[in-house]
């Protein structure tokens, strides 16, 4: 699904101008979709309460009003003065069809509102759209905080108050919905967090863009859902032998954290690799070689302080269609050294996560020494140690920060956490939403490593395979759990096969992307 930032989504706002199609019919489509999703909200019950800004958020909303008010319901709509340009008109015919606005001047229309709302059975909030970032105005917060406090469901019109639409950061007051009508295109920011927590249920409305202008769109963000990942996971011939599905080699382990890599591996043949073969420090190698039985184990030279220096010529001729690197890999020096020469000297692709992203801290130019293609796959503090960033400024800007750090490094760069971002050198980025909470445990993205080396080797690019490996590997998380806590990591791995299957399947969509989305009109 095609998603939009906000300057992209003013642009074609414009173009539609342009064309000579007055805003006003726009606003009448969203004013009708916001309308018949307050029905079905409302089911039999009548008392609606909108609040209006004097944008075109606020005329979206006094259109609906109308719709609402031909349906019967009764309709109290509050407003904050004079409208601009087509709201206003939207604002006449609504009083000319005899809604009385009552505009929120003091503290006693305050007061005012406050028991409408508490007499509603829903509240529907159209007071700024995608154009706010920061915090709110103490007037409009008050306004906000009476529309929180409400019993009843609140429906936000394009987005909640308060939201930001690119960064999905969401202000002190903002709005929490339980339900959001979006216009034309899911903006980006509504799928990231905190922003997720107060969009609620996400309606997308057509409001009649023509499809040229629509597939001018530029916005380089995306929503992966199964179409997608169906169309680029590869076919397998009914002939095809191990040595056709590619061959992964994983380096990864040490004493005392043999885990990690034996759930990389499982991963990469679960995906449905060809061969896999772990090469691990020797103090690890017999324990990994007894836990697992379809990969195989060889033993890699070790010195006093990690992985010896003949480690990096064995890694390099062991052969292989891709490297995966680091899971449970240690930070000694020695080991350190070899990553970055493996990393730096590397002729196959490479996904590079855990101890080896903390090996590169120091040397990040060796990303670039070597033009190999490349996935980095960091959780927020693997990305704080990468970057200097602190972890709380990367999860205020993820897509932001994936996005610029894609292009500087010249890697894809897979940021997990929810949404994983899988943000690509030309500025693209995907968002993946099929995983749960329940995946956050030890060992989680250690089986991500070896699902994505393993689509890697049975052919695909290194963009797909990040972006389907991410979609798989959540998918099996929640096709393995019900969403409550207690998953293993391994039992994500067990459960690949069956997301693969189900990318085919004819269920809906929001069975496994954890975020209901219903496009309406």
């Amino acid at each position: 699904m095609k998603l939009i930032d906000v300057e992209t989504m003013r642009n074609m706002d414009e173009e539609l101008t342009n064309q000579g199609i007055p805003e006003i019919i726009p606003m009448e489509h969203a004013g009708k979709a916001i309308s018949d999703v307050a029905l079905t909200m409302l089911e039999e019950k009548q008392r609606v309460v909108i609040v209006a800004g004097k944008g075109n958020n606020g005329g979206d909303g006094f259109c609906a009003a109308r719709w609402l008010n031909t349906a019967n319901k009764k309709v109290q709509c509050f407003g904050l003065g004079m409208s601009r340009n087509e709201a206003m008109t939207e604002y006449n015919m609504l009083t000319d069809s005899g809604v009385e606005v009552v505009n929120l001047r003091t503290q006693a229309d305050l007061d005012y509102l406050q028991m409408s709302i508490a007499k509603a059975d829903l509240v529907i909030d159209a007071l700024l759209g995608t154009g706010f970032a920061g915090e709110l105005e103490e007037d409009i917060a008050k306004i906000c905080d009476s529309m929180n406090r409400a019993t009843c469901p609140v429906l936000s019109v394009d987005i909640p108050t308060g939201v930001n639409a690119d960064t999905g950061m969401v202000a002190e007051h903002a709005v929490k919905a339980a339900a959001t009508v979006t216009l034309a295109r899911v903006k980006v920011g509504m799928l990231l967090y905190p922003a997720r927590e107060n969009v609620g249920k996400l309606f997308v409305a057509d409001i009649g863009f023509p499809a040229k202008l629509l597939a001018r769109d530029v916005s380089p963000y995306y929503l992966v859902d199964k179409k997608m990942v169906g169309e680029m996971l590869p076919i397998r011939e009914q002939d095809a032998h191990k040595g056709d599905n590619g061959r992964v080699t994983v380096v990864a382990g040490s004493k005392g954290f043999v885990g990690a890599a034996a759930l990389a591996t499982k991963g990469a043949v679960k995906v449905g690799a060809g061969l896999v073969s772990l090469l691990t420090p020797e103090s690890a190698s017999a324990v990994l070689a007894m836990k697992l039985d379809e990969e195989m184990v060889h033993p890699l030279p070790e010195a006093e302080d990690g992985l010896a220096d003949t480690t990096v010529q064995k890694v390099l001729t062991f052969g292989g269609d891709v490297l995966a690197i680091g899971p449970g890999l240690g930070k000694s020096e020695g080991t350190v050294k070899a990553v970055q020469e493996i990393v730096r000297t590397s002729q196959v692709p490479l996904i590079i996560d855990a101890d080896a992203l903390t090996a590169l801290k120091d040397n990040l130019k060796v990303l670039t020494e070597n033009t190999v293609a490349k996935i980095l796959t960091p959780h927020a503090g693997e990305f704080s140690r990468l970057t200097g960033l602190e972890i709380e400024d990367i999860n205020s800007n993820r897509l932001s920060l994936a996005v610029k750090y894609a292009k500087k490094w010249n890697v894809i760069l897979l940021l997990k956490g929810a949404p994983t971002i899988v943000a690509l050198p030309s500025g693209t980025a995907y968002l993946v939403n099929s995983g749960t909470s329940a995946m956050a445990t030890g060992g989680s993205g250690d089986v991500l490593t070896g699902v994505i080396a393993g689509l890697v080797a049975q052919g695909l690019e290194l963009d797909a395979a990040a972006i389907c490996g991410a979609y798989l590997h959540g998918l099996a998380g929640t096709l393995a759990t019900n969403g409550t806590p207690g998953l293993a990591a391994g039992e994500i791995a067990q459960n690949l096969p069956f997301a693969w299957q189900e990318v085919y399947a004819d269920e809906e969509e929001n069975k496994f992307n954890n975020y209901a989305i219903k496009t309406i009109g």
